[in-house]
């Protein structure tokens, strides 16, 4: 068949879609102001936020230290976001399309680089619209000029795009090893390195001079030559994608959507582990072991060893407590390392959340509800715990106390983001049969916009008693309402 017999297809369907519209052209017209207007307006006050904070920074941090981590912060902002999205489009696609197009048009006898060009271009795009804002405002943090920041925004766009665009040709190479799956890991390592150098009083300042800065332009305009190139040939790369290759990732879109629609962003994760569960396809099965409640906690042993990933991160994640104490940040570590631990314990929590969303899997356990969850805990507890103790050594830094008491502090607050974690875990869906409150979006419930704020609101709680008391006393208080909490959530139905 002709090339041009995919661009009737698409002709096809984009008239059936305009014939059956019901949104008229001054309501499109109206919704579009409504959103440029909101979009211009909230960023201005971002920017007026940005530059603002960006002053009194340049008031407060005058130490060596503290000036030299502040020029690197842009650079782990652009890493790991940068990881995270190269993570992402390496899940879902890069390039994926929807149930509907995988059912009818991949099938069809007709040019598959020409149907899906315009996907991994949109995506390679969009990877820089997504970095290039984030990565302009961690640079007017930083108070680099205007030079510096064009640059470095420039850079990191370029940068995302061209990763995606490896990622769109690893894609196109299905049952080999290919280096770009080794872009989030390496974003990662660096990220890594840049707090280490943090942390140990290291750290390079990043000022561009002016030799810096024309090495810097030949970085981009190398990066903006391979983005081009990749635009070029990617009409080549995805003509060898197969049906198996794009169809899973948009089989991943509609329960995200979904999930999202309700603000409900523990279904989300369900989602994303259920997807990944699937692209491991089978796992060797693991024999033997304890009996009773403590096997469900052998069964998280057995997935930390097929998963060391997970460990090797949290293990990682200590080097950010140290490096927020080498800057100044005082009890404020505290704070960080509770909600440190409760973003990387999420993962740990999969048997609790399997026993908090399936009652009836919870059921066929010869013991209680609440001993049957803790049983669940164990092991990230006692993960978390590990990593308090060894970040205690980062409050020795700026507290005078006994190692005892710093050691009371740092496992206080690894049980506090375990306490923020079961609270995101356990956290009940919407509700739709409660009383529902009148908006102009129509009826919503109670519980929804409280979902986002859930755990937050528990790892702020619980650091608040050692942040206003950093004592022996302050640790014990902020321990009590952790595992109070935490035997709560377990025991309620």
């Amino acid at each position: 068949m002709r090339t041009t017999e995919a661009r009737e297809l698409r002709a096809d369907i984009r008239f059936w879609r305009r014939s059956r519209r019901t949104l008229s052209l001054g309501e499109a017209l109206q919704d579009l102001y409504i959103g440029v207007f909101a979009v211009l307006m909230l960023g201005s006050m971002l920017v007026s936020v940005l530059v603002n904070l960006s002053d009194v920074g340049d008031r407060a941090c005058v130490a060596s230290d503290c000036a030299a981590a502040r020029s690197l912060l842009p650079w782990l902002v652009a890493g790991t976001l940068l990881a995270v999205l190269w993570s992402l489009a390496r899940m879902v696609g890069p390039v994926a399309v929807s149930p509907g197009v995988a059912a009818w048009l991949l099938p069809s006898p007709v040019d598959r680089g020409e149907l899906l060009r315009g996907r991994a271009r949109g995506t390679t795009l969009l990877a820089a619209a997504l970095v290039g804002p984030i990565a302009a405002g961690s640079a007017v943090l930083a108070g680099y000029d205007v030079g510096a920041l064009a640059l470095f925004t420039a850079g990191a766009a370029a940068l995302a795009s061209y990763g995606v665009g490896a990622l769109v040709q690893a894609q196109a190479s299905p049952g080999r090893r290919h280096p770009a799956h080794l872009l989030g890991p390496a974003s990662l390592l660096a990220v890594g390195a840049g707090l280490a150098a943090i942390a140990a009083s290291r750290a390079p300042d990043v000022a561009a001079g002016s030799s810096a800065r024309i090495l810097s332009l030949a970085a981009v305009g190398l990066l903006a030559a391979g983005v081009v190139s990749v635009l070029v040939r990617a009409r080549a790369l995805t003509a060898r994608l197969r049906r198996r290759d794009v169809a899973p990732g948009g089989l991943l879109v509609p329960g995200l959507g979904g999930a999202l629609a309700t603000l409900d962003l523990a279904l989300m994760f369900d989602v994303l582990v259920a997807h990944a569960s699937s692209r491991r396809g089978s796992l060797r099965p693991r024999r033997g072991g304890p009996s009773g409640l403590a096997a469900l906690a052998w069964r998280d042993v057995v997935r930390l060893r097929r998963q060391p990933g997970r460990l090797v991160l949290l293990a990682a994640s200590l080097l950010v407590p140290y490096a927020v104490a080498a800057v100044g940040g005082r009890v404020v570590v505290v704070l960080v390392e509770v909600v440190v631990c409760f973003v990387l314990v999420v993962p740990f929590l999969v048997a609790l959340r399997v026993l908090t969303r399936s009652s009836g899997m919870a059921r066929m356990f010869p013991a209680g509800l609440a001993p049957t969850r803790a049983a669940a805990v164990v092991v990230p507890g006692t993960l978390l715990v590990v990593h308090g103790l060894l970040s205690a050594p980062a409050l020795h830094r700026t507290l005078t106390a006994p190692a005892s008491d710093l050691a009371l502090l740092g496992a206080a607050s690894g049980v506090g983001g375990l306490a923020a974690g079961v609270r995101w875990v356990t956290g009940r869906p919407p509700d739709y049969g409660r009383p529902l409150v009148s908006t102009p979006a129509g009826g919503v419930p109670t519980n929804l916009y409280g979902s986002v704020l859930r755990g937050v609101d528990i790892a702020v709680l619980t650091a608040l008693p050692m942040l206003l008391s950093p004592t022996p006393g302050g640790a014990l208080a902020s321990l009590v309402v952790s595992v109070g909490v935490i035997g709560y959530l377990c025991g309620r139905r």
